[in-house]
């Protein structure tokens, strides 16, 4: 989604997850899910230090800003308009993860899914068990919907792809919407632990799961709101395999209700490979 920005260069416009002028307006402080995300990027300039993703815009976001700014030979004014923060997201949105080829100890299952930066393409994903072993490999979809403009919205926007990195998933009883959703158990990312997920799952972004529904079989795998897709028969495969060989319990739905009242059992790793 791009809105036009008042900062920055004229006719500049604010690409999703960004909407407003973000600045230090002390005594009241602008909050927000867009300043988490300015906060965690920024973090990864080479020309910002000392910063914490509190959700909050302090001095010390405004001085991190103007590094970013001044570093990047742009106008140091401490406010990320619409040409700072569109280059911020070119610069830094991808985290860099890469998949450790383990699994942690304490999960029963991975599920490993390798995608490019345009996720367009479907992929193979992979589920491992607890000692590492591929168990199953399936075609999924991480395409989240596209912007009104026909762009596709990028994974730290709402309804964007599917947020690359390392979060904690688990097995639920099926969704209310068979049409939308299947009729097999789910699995939901709950709290992410590593990349763009540590500070987007399930602060920012909630409700990512993997599953199916009644698609198509002539088309490609539909965009979704930024969960994993996959065709029916593999996930019933998947949910098979993680109960009758690697002992995963079927945890009750929460239907997004957070806090999540469940000990995670399985893990998801997304990570960009081109």
């Amino acid at each position: 989604m791009r809105v036009v920005g008042c900062g920055g260069r004229q006719g500049a416009q604010f690409t999703a997850p960004f909407s407003r002028d973000l600045s230090y307006t002390p005594p009241q402080l602008m909050k927000g899910s867009d300043v988490t995300i300015l906060q965690s990027l920024l973090l990864r300039s080479p020309h910002v230090s000392g910063l914490v993703a509190s959700g909050e815009y302090g001095e010390a976001t405004k001085n991190a800003v103007e590094a970013f700014q001044s570093g990047n030979k742009l106008s140091d004014d401490g406010i990320a308009g619409a040409e700072t923060t569109n280059l911020l997201l070119d610069l830094h949105m991808y985290d860099g993860y890469k998949d450790s080829g383990t699994v942690l100890p304490g999960f029963k299952y991975k599920v490993y899914i390798p995608v490019f930066k345009n996720r367009s393409v479907e992929v193979s994903a992979s589920l491992y068990d607890a000692d590492n072993n591929l168990r199953f490999s399936f075609p999924v979809k991480t395409h989240g919907q596209n912007a009104a403009d026909g762009t596709a919205l990028n994974m730290l926007a709402g309804d964007g792809s599917t947020p690359t990195g390392l979060m904690t998933f688990d097995l639920n009883t099926p969704e209310e919407d068979v049409k939308d959703f299947g009729p097999y158990p789910v699995n939901r990312a709950v709290q992410g632990l590593a990349g763009n997920a540590a500070f987007l799952i399930s602060d920012i972004r909630d409700g990512i799961l993997m599953h199916t529904g009644d698609f198509d079989p002539s088309l490609p795998l539909p965009n979704s709101h930024g969960c994993v897709h996959s065709w029916p028969a593999d996930i019933k495969q998947v949910w098979q395999i993680l109960v009758n060989d690697l002992g995963v319990v079927v945890h009750n739905n929460t239907f997004g209700k957070l806090p999540y009242p469940y000990k995670p059992q399985g893990l998801l790793s997304i990570a960009i490979v081109d």
